[in-house]
């Protein structure tokens, strides 16, 4: 006879074959239709360990960059605050040169220092998300207060009583072995002589050529000054910049090898998928065949 009846246990055997091939089509209609090997790590064998080391790198360094973002947005604050105390540097040093030749308009001159002082002091006291930007590391609360200064009578004495902060520079980590400093105090020379100087103005009784000569020359000194601050501003602003844009760029070849990892080549799958599903009708169609048969079609 060239065909036997076919037996329980071969009836089962090609059963569990048609079964196994029907899973393997299952998986990889799966990863046909979401374009992904897997969608959790057991599915990705020896690579899983891979692919968790690179999401980890890539959220250290997501996290950098937003560390960088963050601490260089606050820098541009500074930068616009300390910019507005030298354009009042420079109208009081008008102000003053006016003054110095014609000195009956005096009281003008003091109204606008006092008003100055209190936008010196706003500045100063410039908040950005919830911190004090000026205040060192005591960024809840706020670094100057003008009524419990005690300076500005004394045109050569320097006094920070007017400074309720403390002297950290701030700082952040951009890398795993790399941070910037930034930021100044409310407290620097540059702003103190600027106090010094309106408060004097301000608060003088009587005001001659001489202590506007003076008073100029305070002014020089500390509007240099504050654009020298500036200029440390821009440089600790252009180093968060670069750390930020390197942290991007990791972020960035991370996801690729991620994604390396984690998607299915579809033009393999669609192959691999026709062929399964060959060879699961040809399973099942012998799978008929042999429960079709009985002893009488060969007796």
């Amino acid at each position: 006879m060239a065909m036997r009846v076919a037996t329980f246990a071969l009836s089962s055997t090609l059963l569990n074959y048609a079964l196994t091939t029907q899973a393997k089509l299952a998986e990889k209609q799966t990863q046909e239709a979401s374009g992904l090997i897997s969608s959790d790590y057991g599915g990705l064998g020896s690579d899983a360990g891979k692919l968790v080391d690179l999401e980890v790198s890539k959220a250290r360094a997501e996290s950098y960059s937003s560390a960088a973002e963050q601490a260089t947005n606050r820098v541009e604050v500074m930068y616009s605050a300390t910019g507005s105390i030298v354009d009042a540097l420079t109208q009081a040093r008008t102000e003053i040169s006016a003054a110095s030749v014609d000195t009956s308009d005096i009281d003008t001159l003091q109204d606008l220092a006092s008003s100055m002082l209190e936008e010196v002091e706003s500045l100063l006291n410039t908040q950005y998300e919830g911190r004090y930007l000026f205040a060192g590391g005591n960024t809840q609360e706020t670094p100057v207060d003008l009524d419990s200064y005690t300076g500005g009578t004394d045109l050569d004495t320097a006094d920070t009583s007017y400074y309720t902060g403390d002297d950290t520079i701030i700082s952040v980590q951009v890398g795993s072995e790399r941070t910037v400093s930034y930021g100044v105090t409310a407290d620097n020379d540059a702003f103190e002589k600027t106090i010094r100087a309106l408060s004097y103005i301000a608060n003088a009784d009587s005001l001659n050529s001489d202590d506007l000569e003076a008073i100029s020359d305070m002014l020089v000194d500390a509007q240099d000054a504050v654009i020298a601050i500036q200029s440390g501003l821009s440089l600790s602003a252009a180093s968060l910049e670069n750390a930020q844009s390197e942290q991007d760029d990791l972020v960035a070849l991370t996801e690729s090898s991620v994604e390396d990892i984690r998607s299915a080549d579809l033009a393999t799958v669609a192959v691999e998928v026709a062929q399964y599903e060959t060879q699961l009708e040809a399973s099942y169609a012998a799978v008929g065949k042999l429960t079709s048969l009985s002893l009488l079609d060969y007796l």
